[in-house]
């Protein structure tokens, strides 16, 4: 009897060696398929992008215009014995007594192979007004202003300088300063124009030199015709939002202020398969771990006869899921493809269990288990944040609902079953 018992021990220690053995194999295969997807989603990409932002442009950056007085200071210099006269610049900066920005943002998503990328059309108006202090009126001042860095195409430009239109647009796309007369106490700019962008629209409210600058009369007003918005890190929130039918109008008023941040807004963007299907795989063991528990805790309850081998079969049928959802996902909407890969794996899993378990648990328990710990988890990946939650939630009750079936179990007895089944006989 001493024997047998070690025997069975022996076999036990075996059996769950072996479930171990499949569940690392399986998780190594993940970790495989994970990989490739990061690769081909990575490559994709990075050639994709490039065709896409060479017909939208890149991140749109507008910069609000400065203005300063320059005048030529002499200074005597002394070298070699001979005195000289050199001239340099000396910068007095002139604020911005007041500006009122408005930014139209269309929300046109551009798909370049089997990617999508959060490609927009915007439309700028600003008109700015500085203050020209008494000591520099009827003098030249330099206004240094440019239409932004996207390298899309800008139309529809117009440009006015105290209310006259100005035909020469080269300096404001090169960035380079613009020598004006200062006739009174105030210079008007007014600037509009149509162009399109990818990713980003940030409208750098202080000077790149400056970190700290301050800010007077901003009255900047962003809409859009998209509710998933959001803005970069680092960057003022607005101060106020406000939400149409069809429209969201959000604004930024700043009497006076001092700050170093800019406005940054954050186009939305359509799910693409390979953000979704890495992080689905590289989580799929968790899933297939629960799954096993499961299957391990009512074979026992239910006395079902499980070998090593049925565990390796139910694991491929769950690595099936990611292999049709990888796949599938390239040539077909993403939740099409992700409903195909999970009708495939609850089909094999209970076609396979009905072969010799009963058809409650191959046509209730498993599924509902397949349903719970693959699909919803799985799924939970399409909306950021929440994955952690639902996993969190269905583990304390998976928890919860095995030890009030295991709780009165002798375990003792369970892991000894075949021992008195073996003593049975010999008897």
């Amino acid at each position: 009897m001493g024997l047998v018992f070690v025997v069975e021990q022996e076999m036990t220690v075996k059996r769950l060696v072996a479930i171990i053995f499949i569940f690392i194999c399986t998780f190594v295969a993940w970790m495989i398929l994970g990989a490739v997807n990061l690769s081909r989603t990575g490559e994709s990409y990075a050639e994709l992008h490039e065709d896409v932002r060479s017909l939208y442009g890149d991140a749109l950056k507008i910069s609000a215009p400065s203005m300063a007085h320059v005048e030529m200071v002499p200074s005597v210099v002394v070298q070699n014995g001979v005195q000289t006269t050199q001239y340099a610049e000396q910068k007095t900066d002139i604020d911005v007594g007041k500006q009122q920005v408005r930014i139209g943002l269309h929300l046109d998503r551009r798909k370049k192979g089997t990617l999508w990328f959060p490609t927009f059309k915007a439309t700028f108006h600003g008109t700015y007004w500085f203050d020209i202090p008494a000591e520099m009126q009827q003098e030249k001042v330099r206004l240094y202003a440019s239409l932004g860095n996207s390298n899309a195409v800008y139309k529809d430009i117009e440009i006015k300088i105290n209310g006259k239109r100005r035909q020469q647009i080269t300096p404001f796309l090169k960035n380079t300063p613009i020598e004006i007369d200062a006739p009174g106490k105030r210079v008007t700019l007014e600037m509009s124009f149509r162009t399109t962008g990818m990713g980003e629209v940030s409208y750098l409210v202080t000077p790149e030199y400056d970190e700290v600058s301050e800010i007077r009369n901003l009255d900047l007003q962003v809409e859009t015709d998209f509710d998933d918005y959001d803005f970069l890190a680092d960057t003022l929130s607005p101060t106020s939002k406000e939400k149409t039918q069809a429209k969201n109008l959000l604004s930024w008023r700043l009497k006076n202020a001092v700050t170093g941040k800019d406005i940054g807004v954050v186009i939305p963007n359509k799910l693409n398969p390979g953000e979704i299907l890495s992080r689905v795989t590289f989580f799929a063991p968790v899933p297939l771990l629960f799954f096993f528990f499961i299957v391990m805790m009512i074979s026992i309850l239910k006395k079902i006869p499980f070998h090593p081998m049925h565990y390796f079969f139910l694991a491929t049928a769950f690595f099936s899921f990611h292999l049709v959802f990888s796949y599938y996902s390239d040539h077909m909407n993403i939740y099409t493809a992700f409903a195909i890969a999970s009708v495939v794996s609850l089909l094999l899993t209970s076609s396979y269990l009905r072969l010799f378990t009963p058809k409650t648990f191959a046509f209730v328990i498993a599924p509902i288990a397949q349903l719970i710990y693959l699909i919803i988890f799985s799924f939970s990946f399409f909306f950021k944040g929440t994955s952690g939650f639902i996993g969190a939630t269905f583990s304390v009750l998976t928890l919860f609902v095995l030890m009030q079936l295991t709780g009165k179990l002798n375990w003792e007895d369970v892991f000894s079953a075949k021992k008195k089944n073996d003593t049975t006989k010999e008897a």
